[in-house]
C-alpha cells in the first residue's frame, strides 16, 4: 500500500479475460493492488464485500455484460462515490456516458492503450478519489490516450 492518497487497490471489470489479465499484470507492476472480474454484477458485489474499503479506482469496461458499464458504474458509485472512475472502451463515449464521466471527475481511456497511459489514467483517478474525500466532485473529467 502506500502512494499519495493512501489506498491504492484498483477494481477491475472487463469481460474479456485477456485483457483483464494484461490489466491486473501492468497494474501490480507498478504496485497495484487488483481486484480483477469479468461482469457489472461481480464488480457491483465486489464493492460491497468486506474488505473494500481498500479499493480507491474502478476501471470499467463500457460494453460489459450484463446491463453494461456505465450501469455497473452507477451501481458503485451509488455505494462509494469516493471512487476513481476508468472507463475503457474501444468506442468514443456517448453523451450519456460523457455527463457521468464529467459528474464524477472520471477518465474515459480508449482501446487499445499503451500500458503507461493506463498507469497515469489510474494515478490521475486515484488523485480525483483523493480530492472527492476532501470536497464533493469534480467536473474535471477527460479522456487520455489513444
Amino acid at each position: 500500500m502506500g502512494g499519495q492518497s493512501g489506498a491504492r487497490g484498483v477494481l477491475v471489470a472487463d469481460d474479456e479475460p485477456l485483457l483483464r489479465r494484461l490489466i491486473d499484470r501492468v497494474l501490480r507492476g507498478r504496485g497495484f493492488e487488483v481486484t480483477a472480474v469479468g461482469d457489472g454484477d461481480a464488480a457491483i458485489a465486489c464493492i460491497t464485500a468486506p474488505g473494500s474499503e481498500k479499493l480507491a479506482v474502478a476501471v470499467v469496461d463500457v460494453g460489459m455484460p450484463p446491463r453494461g458499464g456505465a450501469a455497473a458504474l452507477e451501481a458503485i458509485l451509488a455505494q462509494r462515490p469516493d471512487l476513481g472512475v476508468i472507463m475503457i472502451s474501444g468506442v468514443s463515449p456517448d453523451l450519456a456516458l460523457r455527463e457521468l464521466l464529467s459528474t464524477w471527475g472520471g477518465v474515459f481511456l480508449a482501446k487499445p492503450f499503451a500500458p503507461d497511459a493506463l498507469v497515469r489514467a489510474v494515478e490521475d483517478a486515484l488523485g480525483a478519489s483523493a480530492a472527492r474525500r476532501h470536497k464533493s466532485p469534480s467536473a474535471s473529467g477527460r479522456s487520455v490516450g489513444e
